[in-house]
């Protein structure tokens, strides 16, 4: 469509604001894909000859009866706003109105850079835009403006735009402070300039109390830091003292600075602002969301120590595995080499956070088992490789298959005395709790000749074990009265049930389906009702599926000492 024709069809709708909003949202949508792009120049065209007051129309907007309208409209009038030729005020007014309407909606945040461009065309409309701001009753509300107000600034005025940064940090008002300190690190200065901004960041953050305020000095600081290198070591020594007990939102900056910020932080700094989230709670989950990124982000850089070392102190305060999902993935997936050490070396702790930490690890582990290798180099001596197997089946027991794979890897190198005992943690309790699940383990071992000789001694240890079994398994004196089996399976039935009962309760299949319950027979009728009215009688048979794990026959057979031996080899500890 034309430019012309644009307008055109814009002072037809014109008549009514809901006609003309809904016209914008019509030529906006068929822009998309169109190669001319004409709406925005129809509308400034328009507004500037006086045909429409597009600011004015614009500030009537309501986002409830709008609906789905309201952002396609908000980003059709950013587009258009730096080509108008509006008020100051009368623009400042129409923004704060779009910024209620839209809440907590990031779409939003598009018009602060369209108002920055809007005070750039013309030199007085940044002084005019803050004078105006800083004379409000709501001050707070207009407030959020004034960065882009004062980085409209042209670049033969930085040093307005200093000196009027630096006029309102004395201001009372949290959020005008908060938006000094953010301009301060967004302005663009050279190298003579730049030493000022560095004494105004560095001497306001010794008497800054508020922690929004706080937040927004720390940013502006990384930001100043990115843009002057030269400036890094000073960062460095200012950090030490500025981030040293710090609030949660100031934590909160620091994990977002870490896990997205785009500048190349040198180490130092790094580690300064990653030891500071040690001292996170596992109730600030948004803070726990970043902590997530930045562990990723540290082992793709090859800063693996680092990470080890804040996942560790992150565990330590009470955060989970499962909040990790990002990392837990990461890890499992790319990292097998790194998990490897951080198992081996949580085991070797005997630490039960983080022993319990590798138990949610791998607790979730769907399709294909994790096969474990023991990082040999941690485990000097006879006695920690024989520790850390036992901690292995204490915390691991549930997923014999990685604990089959850690203790073989071990055995590889391990002394004859040392084989001795990992042969039979192997047998008895693992072996014999898990012989199917186990035994197609150790057979495909024996099919790639890998420690051959030792698979077949544990079937065929299993072997004999089952053959005694049978020989005894008729005798009527080990043999449980038929009344007690009954009693048995009915209590276990009535548990089964209660439990499916209470898994079942607020299931997104309640939400999705129609429980029925058949009484007899293998399917059920349904009727399909047609567009006439007519009904269609439908019969769907009946299917099956069903789910198999293995449990652990030791648990029935001697449960009391398996739960004995499981208990010391979790709680057991190693002599210094």
């Amino acid at each position: 469509m034309s430019l012309e024709e644009t307008k055109a069809s814009l002072l037809a709708a014109s008549e009514t604001a809901d006609g003309f909003l809904a016209q914008i949202h019509d030529l906006y949508i068929q822009e998309i894909r169109a190669e001319e792009k004409t709406l925005k120049e129809a509308l400034s065209e328009l507004h500037n000859s006086g045909e429409i007051d597009l600011v004015a129309i614009i500030s009537g907007v309501d986002k409830s009866s709008n609906g789905h309208d309201f952002f396609t409209i908000l980003h059709a009038f950013e587009n258009a706003l730096p080509f108008l030729d509006a008020g100051v005020e009368d623009v400042l007014r129409c923004l704060l109105h779009l910024t209620q309407q839209a809440g907590r909606n990031l779409a939003i945040g598009g018009v602060y850079g369209a108002f920055e461009r809007f005070c750039s065309v013309e030199a007085h409309r940044p002084g005019d835009s803050v004078g105006f701001i800083l004379a409000q009753s709501e001050l707070s509300a207009f407030a959020p403006f004034l960065s882009c107000s004062i980085l409209a600034y042209g670049s033969d005025s930085v040093t307005d735009a200093i000196q009027t940064t630096e006029s309102i940090i004395a201001n009372s008002n949290e959020v005008v402070r908060s938006q000094a300190y953010f301009t301060l690190g967004r302005l663009k200065v050279d190298e003579t300039q730049a030493n000022v901004i560095w004494e105004l960041l560095s001497s306001s953050a010794s008497g800054e109390r508020e922690s929004g305020c706080c937040a927004s000095i720390l940013r502006a600081t990384i930001n100043f830091g990115d843009a002057f290198p030269s400036y890094w070591s000073q960062i460095e020594d200012f950090l030490l003292t500025f981030v040293e007990g710090t609030p949660p939102e100031v934590l909160y900056e620091i994990s977002h600075i870490v896990a997205f910020q785009r500048a190349d932080l040198p180490e130092g700094v790094l580690g300064l602002l990653v030891k500071q989230l040690a001292n996170v709670s596992p109730e600030h989950k948004g803070i726990i969301d970043n902590v997530d990124h930045i562990l990723v982000n540290l082992v793709e850089k090859g800063a693996s120590p680092l990470a080890l070392k804040l996942l560790e102190s992150t565990l330590n305060v009470g955060v989970k595995f499962p909040q990790l999902d990002y990392f837990s993935r990461e890890l499992l997936s790319k990292h097998r080499e790194l998990l490897n050490h951080i198992v081996t070396k949580w085991f070797l702790s005997g630490d039960s956070t983080l022993c319990h930490g590798v138990l949610d690890l791998l607790h979730d582990v769907t399709g294909k088992d994790v096969d474990l290798e023991a990082e040999v180099a941690l485990l000097g001596d006879e006695v920690k490789q024989v520790f850390v197997s036992h901690k292995a089946v204490g915390w691991l027991f549930t997923r014999p298959i990685a604990v089959a794979s850690f203790i073989l890897s071990i055995y590889e190198t391990a002394s004859k005395t040392t084989r001795k005992e990992l042969e039979q943690v192997l047998y008895d309790p693992l072996l014999l709790s898990y012989p199917g699940e186990l035994k197609r383990f150790f057979q495909s071992y024996i099919d790639k000749s890998f420690q051959a000789s030792l698979c077949e001694r544990l079937l065929g240890k299993l072997h004999a074990y089952h053959s005694d079994i049978e020989k005894v398994s008729g005798l009527k004196e080990l043999m449980a009265p038929r009344e007690n089996i009954n009693v048995y399976w009915k209590e276990s039935n009535k548990s089964m049930q209660a439990a499916y009962e209470d898994a079942s309760r607020g299931s997104i299949i309640d939400l999705i389906a129609t429980k029925q319950t058949l009484l007899y027979g293998n399917s059920s009728i349904y009727y399909v009702h047609r567009g006439d009215g007519e009904q269609v009688r439908q019969e769907m048979q009946m299917q099956s599926f069903s789910h198999s794990t293995e449990m652990p026959r030791l648990n029935v057979l001697d449960p009391e000492s398996l739960d004995y031996v499981l208990r010391v080899y979790r709680c057991e500890r190693m002599k210094e």
